[in-house]
């Protein structure tokens, strides 16, 4: 694999995938807090109820989506370690291809943790007011 390609797989991979955490943890995660909170001071029950239904469904999506990605990001990483040149895989940058696994745990960790806290508070009633 020559730089060339390399460029066109970081474009067509790597990019997407930043941009997808990036907007799960900065957009997504405190869009459903809010979303969340804010379903409390509703009066009507079944209105909630619906709400909170509706950002389980999405909620659900958006993580499995999101965790595809992660595993696509370090399954493909693993393919390119694996196709490397000799000359490319003997450099700096190709010796450092190593640890994707512990990376995808932590990130699956980071992905489902979120999720899983979004979700307590989308169902909590506990703070209603």
């Amino acid at each position: 694999m020559d730089d060339k390609q390399l460029l066109g797989w970081m474009n067509h991979r790597v990019y997407p995938t930043f941009a997808m955490w990036t907007a799960f943890f900065m957009v997504f995660a405190p869009v459903f807090a809010f979303v969340s909170v804010t379903k409390w001071w509703s009066d009507d029950a079944g209105v909630d109820d619906a709400i909170a239904v509706g950002l389980l469904v999405v909620l659900v999506a958006v993580t499995l989506f999101t965790l595809a990605m992660t595993w696509g990001l370090v399954l493909d990483m693993k393919a390119l370690k694996s196709s490397m040149s000799p000359e490319m895989a003997s450099t700096e940058f190709g010796t450092s291809f190593k640890g994707f696994a512990a990376f995808g745990v932590i990130f699956t960790i980071l992905i489902v943790g979120t999720a899983v806290g979004l979700g307590i508070l989308a169902f909590s009633a506990e703070f209603a007011s």
